[in-house]
C-alpha cells in the first residue's frame, strides 16, 4: 500500500529533524567531550554524549526501543558484542542501548569516517575502522579492537560485513570471534528487529516510526584461541541472532 501524502510528509519533516539534530548536536558534544578529555580519561562524558545523540535521533524518528536481556550485560565487563546488520539506524540503536550498559565503541567501515563531525568525533574518541573489501588493510583497525576490549570498551561489530538487502542474515566473518578470543572477553549476540522495516537500505527515509526490538543474549566464551574455535563460535552466534528474528513465510 502507498504512502499517503501527509504521512509522508510528516516522515520527510521527522528524517529532516533527525537529520539536522545530528549534526547540530556534534558541534556541541564534539568540544565538550574534548574540553573534558584531559579530566576524564575514562571518557564518560563521550559516553553520555552518544546516548544524547543517539536517543535524539530516534525520538525524532518516532522509534520506540524495547530491550531484552539488559541484565546480561554488565558495566564491570569488557565485552565483543556481534549484532545482525539491517539497517543505517543500527548504529544508533547500538549506542543508544549499549552505551547507559557498558562502554562501547563501534567497528565501522573505513568511509564512515570521512563524514564531517560524524567521522571526526569517532576517529577522536577511538572508534575504529575497518576496510571491508581488504583484510590487510583492516589489520590496523583490527589490532585497535583488540587492545581496546582488553583495556577499557566493550567493542561492538556487526560481523555480516554490510547491510542486508533483503532483512535475511548473511554468514559472519570470524574477526570478532577471534579479538573476543585473543582479549580474553565474552561474546554478547544482539538481536535486532524492526529497523529493516523501518529504513531499508534501499530508502532514504523511513516509512514510519515504530518499535525496534533489541535482544541480548547471554554472553558465550570466553573462547579458545584457535581458528577452529573462533569458526564454531561465529556459527553458534549467528543461529543464536538468527533463531530470535520473526519467522517469515
Amino acid at each position: 500500500m502507498s504512502e499517503s501524502v501527509p504521512h509522508r510528509a510528516v516522515q520527510l519533516l521527522r528524517t529532516a529533524l533527525a537529520a539536522s539534530w545530528s549534526m547540530l548536536s556534534l558541534g556541541v558534544f564534539i568540544p565538550v567531550a574534548l574540553v573534558a578529555l584531559p579530566f576524564d580519561r575514562q571518557q564518560r562524558v563521550h559516553d553520555v554524549c552518544s546516548i544524547l545523540w543517539a536517543r535524539g535521533i530516534l525520538a525524532l524518528l518516532g522509534i520506540r526501543l524495547v530491550v531484552r536481556g539488559a541484565e546480561h550485560v554488565s558495566r564491570d565487563e569488557r565485552y565483543v558484542i556481534v549484532a545482525n546488520h539491517q539497517s543505517l539506524l543500527d548504529a544508533a540503536v547500538m549506542v543508544a542501548v549499549l552505551q547507559p550498559l557498558t562502554s562501547v565503541r563501534m567497528v565501522a567501515r573505513r568511509n564512515a569516517f570521512r563524514i564531517p563531525l560524524i567521522g571526526w568525533g569517532m576517529r577522536l574518541f577511538g572508534h575504529i575502522s575497518v576496510d571491508r573489501h581488504s583484510i590487510r588493510d583492516s589489520l590496523p583497525g583490527l589490532q585497535q579492537a583488540q587492545r581496546k576490549v582488553a583495556r577499557r570498551a566493550s567493542v561492538v561489530f556487526f560481523p555480516e560485513g554490510d547491510y542486508s538487502p533483503d532483512g535475511r542474515m548473511r554468514p559472519f566473518y570470524n574477526s570478532a570471534f577471534h579479538i573476543a578470543a585473543r582479549g580474553g572477553v565474552r561474546v554478547v549476540p544482539v538481536t535486532l528487529t524492526g529497523t529493516f522495516d523501518i529504513l531499508p537500505p534501499h530508502r532514504t527515509v523511513p516509512f514510519r516510526g515504530g518499535a525496534v526490538h533489541v535482544t541480548l543474549h547471554p554472553p558465550m566464551g570466553p573462547l579458545e584461541d584457535t581458528h577452529d574455535a573462533a569458526l564454531a563460535a561465529a556459527v553458534a552466534c549467528h543461529r543464536i541472532v538468527e533463531a530470535a528474528l520473526p519467522r517469515t513465510g
